[in-house]
């Protein structure tokens, strides 16, 4: 997540019913420090008077911290903070986790590993040196997860990071590299790194989300791994771009936006993502894009429109 709510604004949310299996993540990153930051962790959820209600895990946002509230035109961006990181600071930076995070009571395993997703596996394979440096840097840390008697390390990919690794990397199969780096799931972050919406400035959220439930199915095909699909509640970066700017098709944030992402059109992707895990013979496990990506449309707070409609709509579907 990336803002920081208070302790006792965590502790006035609602929070989602148990037998729904919700499980917040996250967002953590790296800056000029090698500490992980998520303030909204440390400094709202984990010091909530609720913060045993709910189960928890983390996904490593370690991508570019790019010059983009509000981006420019010109193209590239300008880059803040690099996401890629060296065996030093990623050893840094996941022992914080480890001692931080991982021991927490209420962290979330998956098939009683640890479960911690990477976002960026093209950056994290170039920070440390290849195929071979990233799988020792992995192995590494599972050891040092056991060492400290938590057991065993669920490591989850997001995928859309696979397609664009560097060439010196030289693995054109999404699979081979997942195997050899060890991962033990794969998931999508939201619909559009698979899909662009088929129309500008506007396209339909209900025709869209067909269309990605569709790709849903073929990831899942398509990977030797479990994969976890996507759900994503709604699409629209503009808020990004200089608003006395004409908005033009020129890339991330001037994309296509969805619109009528009704709390009803939800609703009826979630049914749509839930047949899907029905199907699946593992961990029935559904990401949600996003608690709280304000300034990209995508948002499951409660809202002066729609009032707590997207909260509502999870409990509806998952909840019987």
């Amino acid at each position: 997540m990336r803002t920081s709510p208070t302790r006792r604004s965590w502790s006035k949310r609602s929070t989602p019913r148990p037998e729904a299996g919700s499980v917040p993540f996250f967002s953590i990153g790296t800056g000029t420090t090698t500490a992980p930051i998520c303030s909204a962790l440390e400094e709202g959820f984990l010091k909530a008077e609720t913060r045993g209600d709910l189960k928890f895990a983390l996904m490593w946002a370690n991508h570019d911290w790019l010059d983009i509230h509000p981006a420019q035109r010109s193209r590239p961006c300008n880059v803040l903070a690099t996401g890629k990181v060296s065996v030093r600071q990623f050893e840094e930076a996941t022992d914080y986790i480890l001692e931080h995070y991982f021991t927490q009571p209420n962290y979330w395993r998956v098939d009683g590993g640890l479960y911690f997703s990477i976002y960026e596996l093209a950056g994290l394979v170039q920070g440390l040196g290849g195929v071979a440096g990233t799988r020792a840097a992995l192995d590494g840390l599972r050891d040092r997860v056991r060492k400290r008697g938590l057991g065993e390390l669920h490591l989850n990919a997001v995928i859309w990071g696979v397609q664009i690794l560097p060439a010196e990397i030289r693995i054109e199969n999404p699979n081979a590299l997942l195997e050899a780096l060890g991962f033990d799931s794969v998931t999508s972050y939201v619909w559009i790194h698979h899909r662009t919406p088929p129309a500008f400035p506007a396209a339909d959220y209900s025709a869209y989300a067909r269309d990605c439930l569709e790709e849903s199915r073929r990831l899942a095909g398509s990977y030797r791994l479990p994969y976890y699909p996507n759900v994503t509640m709604g699409w629209d970066p503009s808020p990004r771009t200089i608003q006395s700017d004409a908005y033009e098709n020129t890339g991330y944030p001037a994309t296509p936006i969805l619109s009528a992402n009704t709390p009803a059109a939800f609703r009826k992707a979630l049914e749509g993502a839930r047949s899907l895990l029905d199907e699946t013979a593992g961990p029935r496990i559904l990401t949600i894009n996003a608690w709280n990506e304000w300034t990209e449309g995508s948002y499951l707070e409660p809202d002066t429109v729609n009032g707590w409609g997207y909260l509502d709509a999870i409990r509806e579907v998952f909840s019987r």
